[in-house]
């Protein structure tokens, strides 16, 4: 069954024409009888991200702000040596896991950079300058304008603090501020959750972009698969021989290259095989379970890969069977509003709710009431003062980043309808290049 085939089997009706014609000349193009030229194009839109991403960046950033949140009002709740009544501690147990949320940011990672390479190109990197200036763009304005924060925060609020959570990002030392600087403080147990409780992610994100050009070389060469068969292997190998690597999180590199595997099946499937959505919802049921019987054992690593598992299940539900009810939920507006700035949410949320926490009212004693106050006055002020921010460190850069639209290569492959829901105003195609023995679906605005 060809890619087309299984679009159409699958009941998508496409908008361009007669659905068998179009199955008709895309079997001659493949067989090289002909080359059908896409006709006039509007430039494509490298900003444009499926709704759904936007929506699950939203809610793992949020949850991480809710597991903070546990984490400030009762210290000891991890160690299970809460104070807080019990009703107020089955209510917090579901926020206690903000490692999940950390995966599933690696997996849209990978999934949004591959992702980014189908966008009127051939899921290749032409131009590594380019690429690298691009993420430069898009992640350090932001970083180190966090980073300037959180250090004034520390000065000010955090080191006149006692106690957990407190203790962990002070003190401040030349040693720990400069590997912040140059984003290898994961690196490092002693550095690691130093002056921020979040940063440690973003240095790891910045090395996997580092080597991103090298993944994307090998997906082609050795195939998707055994592209995460290898990151995998490297993964264990690490934790294998070096177990003090735990912190370090090398498991994190298997669930990026799912990412990129994902993004791979969902707009460069196999030409015989087509899309596969069925078996993607069995999967991300089968992972469902796997995190709910995991998830607060002693090792994070097993809930963490089946987080992954479900993540790049959800995102490539997302992408080729968009009509089904649980990956469009992903795509309610505010979730879409909330992914905007989820970015910012998630560096200065932490710095944020550090000083409105210490300058809580008198009422707010108690864990119960301490709580309240989080919810009820700090996430709002969280949620608007993030948004102010990403306004000021990340929205202009992200023009920026966008630089010169790509249009040449769209016009050599044959627009296709496909069922994505783009945030983008015009409609969005897939443009398959049917010369090699799988189709590079490819998207365009008409």
């Amino acid at each position: 069954m060809s890619y087309i085939d299984a679009r159409i089997g699958a009941g998508f009706r496409n908008r361009l024409g007669n659905p068998y014609r179009v199955r008709r000349q895309a079997r001659e193009c493949h067989h090289g009888r002909m080359r059908r030229r896409a006709g006039r194009t509007s430039p494509v839109n490298p900003t444009e991200r499926l709704e759904l991403v936007e929506g699950m960046r939203g809610v793992a950033a949020l949850y991480v702000v809710l597991s903070h949140f546990v984490n400030i009002v009762d210290p000891r709740f991890l160690e299970g040596k809460s104070t807080a009544p019990a009703w107020l501690q089955s209510l917090m147990a579901p926020f206690t896991f903000g490692h999940l949320a950390v995966a599933a940011f690696i997996v849209l990672s990978g999934f949004c950079l591959q992702l980014s390479l189908f966008n009127g190109k051939d899921g290749r990197i032409h131009d590594r300058k380019r690429f690298y200036q691009r993420r430069a763009w898009r992640i350090l304005p932001a970083y180190y304008a966090c980073l300037a924060l959180s250090v004034g925060v520390c000065y000010w609020i955090t080191q006149h603090q006692t106690g957990l959570p407190y203790s962990q990002y002070v003190p401040v030392t030349r040693e720990n501020l400069l590997a912040h600087v140059f984003m290898v403080h994961n690196l490092s147990p002693d550095w690691m959750y130093r002056l921020n409780g979040v940063l440690w992610s973003i240095a790891i994100e910045a090395q996997l972009y580092v080597v991103f050009p090298l993944f994307v070389w090998l997906i082609f060469k050795v195939g998707r698969f055994n592209l995460v068969a290898l990151g995998s292997a490297a993964a264990a190998l690490v934790l294998w021989q070096f177990p003090v690597a735990l912190k370090l999180y090398p498991w994190y590199l298997p669930l990026f290259l799912v990412g990129m595997a994902t993004a791979h099946l969902a707009y460069r499937p196999n030409l015989y095989v087509g899309v596969q959505p069925r078996l993607a919802s069995m999967t991300l049921v089968a992972s469902a379970i796997g995190v709910f019987a995991t998830v607060g054992q002693k090792s994070q690593i097993p809930s963490d890969l089946f987080i992954g598992l479900a993540v790049s299940c959800l995102v490539y539900l997302g992408a080729v069977a968009p009509w089904l009810r649980i990956p469009g939920s992903f795509g309610w507006r505010p979730l879409i509003r909330l992914g905007a700035f989820s970015y910012s949410l998630y560096l200065m949320h932490h710095p944020i709710l550090q000083v409105i926490f210490v300058n809580k009212p008198g009422w707010a004693k108690g864990d119960a009431m301490e709580m309240v106050y989080c919810l009820v006055i700090g996430l709002p002020i969280i949620l608007a003062a993030t948004w102010l921010f990403s306004l000021a460190f990340e929205r202009p850069f992200l023009n920026r980043k966008a630089g010169k639209r790509q249009t040449d290569r769209a016009a050599e492959f044959t627009p296709v309808g496909l069922p994505l829901k783009t945030m983008g105003a015009s409609p969005t195609y897939a443009a398959v290049m049917m010369e090699s023995s799988e189709p590079i679906p490819l998207r365009i605005s008409l």
